[in-house]
């Protein structure tokens, strides 16, 4: 066991954090169960793959059927979060498919029906076409590059992490309670299809006993602020990537219990546990709740908006996607937020006291005073425009990872991609730079430039 503890890092008191406990998702307002009269298949993350759409509108579907294949890798599926009729294909600029909407059987939804496979007697081949058929693959992600997994190639190890850090993310725990036992046949299923071991990391304080008793794996703890839970920091300290060749994959806990439901029963996993937080939001209204994979906005935030601009993130407040109210929840995502708009710029703001406002460099008056529980009102400002790097020292203040941030990013825009290899390009994602982004006084879109640049050297290594 491996316990990694880190004091680098920053856990950003914005106001508007989720509280309770998970519950189905009502809206304000209605006494119901909420079912959305339509559910998609965001693709938007996937800008990347050339993709074969399989479906056209007016067809019909059931949940866990092929919407879309990726060219690059036959039979790698991305499959329907709803059954009813395909509405509607949305396409992005190439004519790129980036999200497709299905009306939902208002009386029945059906469900493609999968076979049932034990792993200790079924081959890797048949566990990895069930998993390529079922969209699975469509969730494993491979290092170094951080690229969708590529099932002809066995991996050296396999990272489950059992923990989640950044601002308002539900906990791992949420994600995997009630499935405790397709957790563990998750875990059984995965222990088969690599070299090496699997290894598990959840926080050093967790309760639940799925983690805490887990079979076939490694096992490792963690604490400490955001990124603790950025699989590069697990991957550095557990089995550190030293070239191109070191094919390692990684998995969240929900997409674990997704290969354990899909065993189990032989259908897709289709829910998750979301948070709706964000310091726009009215009081009170704030919380955790269960959906379906492809929910709808609009209903998540009917009733929880003030009057005035706000901004809707799908994901994250440092990775997350900005949305509509028409718009629906990204592929991956766990959260939605709202943030105020800032539409006007503040005058003179640069000579005030800055009392309310946050300072991780300490510009204003408030990045002196020594109160760890205070939170703020963050907006949408960036309170600068972009300019040339002034200060490389704040980056290495919540850069937990052995490489040199300012030096590293800069390789990258200059595309000198040996020596970014060098400086550790291989070993990171562009997560891991959304903190030194965030405190960047040079407004620098670090997240952008690093992910660019390994789709890049990806492709020029391929």
């Amino acid at each position: 066991m491996v316990h990694i503890e880190i004091t680098k890092g920053l856990d950003i008191p914005i106001k508007g954090a989720p509280i309770g406990t998970p519950k189905p998702l009502i809206p304000v307002g209605e006494t119901s169960f909420f079912t959305p009269p339509q559910l998609a298949l965001d693709l938007s993350g996937f800008s990347d793959l050339k993709l074969r759409l399989l479906v056209k509108p007016g067809d019909s579907v059931n949940i866990g059927d092929p919407l879309a294949e990726d060219k690059a890798s036959p039979g790698r599926f991305f499959v329907s979060p709803a059954g009813g009729i395909i509405n509607d294909i949305l396409r992005g600029p190439k004519r790129v498919p980036m999200r497709i909407v299905i009306d939902v059987a208002k009386d029945h939804e059906g469900y493609r029906q999968f076979p049932l496979l034990n792993p200790s007697k079924a081959s890797r081949e048949e566990i990895i076409d069930l998993f390529k058929s079922a969209g699975i693959f469509t969730c494993i992600r491979q290092r170094p590059f951080n690229v969708l997994a590529d099932p002809s190639k066995i991996p050296r190890s396999i990272f489950v992490k059992a923990i989640e850090s950044a601002p308002f993310v539900p906990s791992a725990e949420m994600q995997a309670e009630g499935f405790e036992k397709e957790f563990q046949l998750g875990l059984d299923t995965l222990a088969a299809l690599t070299s090496g071991a699997v290894h598990l990391v959840y926080r050093k304080d967790t309760p639940f006993k799925a983690f805490l008793t887990a079979k076939n794996v490694k096992t490792h703890t963690a604490e400490g602020p955001h990124p603790i839970a950025n699989s590069s920091l697990h991957i550095e300290q557990i089995d550190r990537i030293h070239s191109v060749d070191d094919i390692l994959w990684t998995l969240t806990a929900r997409d674990v219990v997704a290969i354990g439901y899909l065993l189990t029963t032989g259908r897709c996993f289709h829910q998750r546990v979301i948070s709706i937080a964000g310091p726009a939001l009215l009081p009170e209204t704030t919380g955790y709740f269960k959906v379906r994979d492809g929910f709808p906005i609009y209903p998540m935030i009917a009733g929880r908006l003030p009057k005035g601009p706000v901004r809707l993130i799908s994901g994250d407040p440092l990775m997350g996607s900005k949305v509509t109210a028409q718009d629906f929840l990204g592929f991956s995502h766990t959260t939605v937020c709202a943030v105020p708009e800032n539409t006007e710029r503040e005058f003179m703001h640069f000579f005030r006291l800055g009392t309310e406002k946050y300072s991780f460099s300490r510009a204003y008056l408030s990045g002196h005073f020594d109160n760890q529980d205070r939170q703020y009102n963050f907006t949408t400002s960036l309170h600068g425009e972009p300019r040339p790097f002034i200060d490389s020292t704040l980056y290495d203040e919540v850069m937990p990872l052995d490489v040199p941030t300012m030096l590293l990013v800069k390789a990258v825009m200059a595309e000198d991609y040996d020596l970014a290899v060098n400086l550790g390009l291989l070993e990171v994602d562009s997560e891991d730079f959304a903190l030194p982004t965030f405190v960047c006084p040079s407004k620098m879109e670090m997240t952008d430039i690093i992910k660019n640049g390994l789709q890049a050297y990806a492709k020029e290594m391929s």
